[in-house]
């Protein structure tokens, strides 16, 4: 059943801490998906959840957190415990799509222990854990990052299109963190790294993913580089609020993305 020809399909986009979570351009992010569902022919609705709103469970089906300076971070801990944590989990056990960037990556763990050894509490939507640099690490994580997704993540991206569609298997991004992340039980890496540090100095593998929930740490804005990831996560989104694995996505031209993206590749990336 094509839905997608028979009706207007809409998303609701829900930024969380805008205010407070919003260095280094990853408001990119959602300019992205707001402009790539407006060329696809989609409505998409954007909502903000700054401190002291509340998550209502059902209403979101992509929610978008980035990062900021420490004290921001924290700031935000005990309001999403209090305020969102309930919904919001429920929501991305139920496959709900989420990407967290740098900061809102870390924040989406358990833990994150500082360079105090002061241990934070994070919010607990997937299983990984963040520490500050201990002194065998002491060097932040800097520099132009090139990973490359998994094959079934690769092959499943080729399937969203109506008409056959290149594609690259990379992403591209540009990392900057202190922090060393570690992933835990039932979260796969979101990709491979070909050129940069990804999750930690020794990882070899960037990002996460657990269900639709997706962490990285990619600016630059991660998804304006990969419009291929950015339609991925507007499928998925589609798929699951309209229960219709056939809904297919136009094939965008997206000549100047793709551009950018090889040549950050073909600069940085390692063979």
């Amino acid at each position: 059943m094509q839905i997608h020809q028979a009706m207007t399909l809409s998303l609701t986009l829900t930024h969380l801490y805008p205010d407070n979570l919003n260095l280094y351009g990853d408001l990119g992010n959602v300019v992205t998906l707001q402009r790539r569902c407006e060329w696809l022919g989609i409505a998409c609705h954007l909502n903000a959840l700054n401190l002291g709103d509340s998550a209502v469970s059902g209403q979101t089906d992509i929610y978008f957190m980035g990062g900021g300076q420490d004290n921001d971070q924290l700031a935000v801990v005990d309001d999403f415990h209090q305020l969102k944590q309930e919904t919001i989990r429920a929501d991305t056990e139920a496959e709900t799509v989420f990407l967290g960037v740098c900061g809102g990556y870390q924040l989406m763990g358990n833990t994150f222990l500082m360079g105090d050894n002061q241990e934070t509490k994070g919010l607990g939507i997937i299983n990984v854990k963040t520490q500050a640099p201990s002194k065998d690490v002491k060097g932040r994580c800097i520099g132009n990052l090139v990973v490359e997704l998994p094959s079934e993540t690769y092959t499943e991206i080729q399937t969203i299109y109506e008409q056959p569609k290149e594609i690259p298997q990379t992403l591209v991004g540009f990392e900057n963190h202190s922090g060393q992340t570690y992933l835990g039980e039932n979260v796969a890496p979101l990709a491979s790294t070909r050129a940069g540090f990804g999750n930690n100095h020794e990882a070899q593998y960037e990002g996460a993913r657990y269900k639709n929930v997706f962490g990285s740490y990619m600016h630059g804005s991660m998804l304006p580089k990969n419009p291929h990831f950015a339609d991925y996560m507007i499928w998925l989104a589609l798929t699951r609020k309209y229960r219709d694995q056939n809904i297919k996505l136009k094939a965008l031209p997206d000549t100047e993305e793709i551009a950018a993206h090889q040549y950050i590749v073909h600069r940085y990336g390692k063979a």
